[in-house]
């Protein structure tokens, strides 16, 4: 993000899809089996920040701690390379001939008369990357480090020391853009999912009643009910079942810490609570000079479920 604030970069993203959201979009629709070791993000929730319906928030802790880890492992990759290398912070770079597509690099590369880019990752877990050496790495890495590749015609990505992706697929952004057009441009939302910014952006595109009489049902609006009441019901059980298992473990445990290898039942610290119906009966003045009006929330009822 060289010349560039955070706050600058979030506000340039929403102009077009970088190679993480391009990754995110073909990830979405790949098979399972070609998910392994991906991030599979929520399409609505990045549509969403795109027509800044919503913020993108605070960085999770994954994402800080892959802040904070970059300059160790870019030194670590530097070293590998030895002190001819040059690897340069270069910032967020739109694609020459795609309009809506950019990327933000984590280093671009110079040694031996070589110009390419490299990027520097960190993950718990090995699943879906190969041997040091090898070109196997997540599907989501892979497009990521293509349209780099693309963006600054180079002819190959270092991911740390994972070298040599050879298997370019050329449709990656050619669907991308035809995503933004349809989704962002022709400003229609993606397939819903179930995360709870897409309930949240939901709610805010769709706030009030319009007019107060229930619209007569469609037959999609039908199957739709018919799936939610059977899944509801299912959903019911299993919690129920869920708290019943669970307040037995209580009971196992008793007044024990826990259970070796089974669980621990210990006590969490005391914390204060502000008792805003005491202090209203005691400064009833006071307290309606901070009280606020909010919209109240819409709610969700289905009907036709069996009690």
């Amino acid at each position: 993000m060289s010349e560039m604030t955070r706050e600058q970069w979030l506000e340039e993203r929403t102009k077009g899809l970088g190679a993480t959201d391009c990754a995110s979009i073909i990830v979405n629709s790949a098979e399972q089996k070609d998910r392994i070791g991906c991030w599979k993000g929520s399409l609505f929730s990045m549509w969403s920040t795109k027509m800044k319906l919503t913020s993108s928030g605070g960085q999770s802790q994954a994402a800080s701690r892959g802040q904070i880890m970059e300059e160790y492992v870019c030194k670590m990759y530097a070293e590998s390379l030895g002190s001819d290398a040059r690897l340069i912070a270069h910032g967020l770079t739109w694609h020459p001939k795609r309009k809506h597509i950019f990327g933000t690099p984590d280093r671009l590369v110079e040694v031996d008369g070589l110009r390419f880019g490299m990027d520097a990752k960190t993950r718990r877990s090995a699943k879906g990357w190969g041997d040091d050496g090898s070109c196997i790495l997540p599907l989501d890495t892979e497009i990521q480090c293509r349209v780099y590749m693309d963006i600054f015609d180079v002819p190959y990505w270092d991911v740390a020391t994972l070298f040599g992706l050879d298997d370019f697929r050329v449709y990656i952004l050619d669907v991308c853009e035809e995503w933004w057009d349809r989704h962002v441009v022709g400003e229609m939302p993606p397939a819903m999912d179930g995360t709870e910014r897409a309930k949240e952006v939901i709610s805010q595109m769709y706030p009030r009643v319009i007019e107060d009489v229930l619209r007569a049902s469609t037959p999609d609006d039908r199957d739709l009910h018919a799936e939610l009441v059977q899944v509801r019901a299912k959903h019911k059980a299993l919690s129920l079942r869920k708290q019943e298992l669970e307040n037995q473990m209580r009971a196992a445990i008793a007044d024990d810490v826990g259970i070796d290898g089974v669980a621990t039942w210990k006590g969490s610290k005391d914390r204060e609570r502000f008792d805003a119906k005491a202090f209203r009966e005691a400064e009833p003045k006071l307290y309606a000079k901070y009280t606020t009006t909010q919209t109240g929330p819409r709610t969700l009822r289905i009907l036709g479920e069996s009690k």
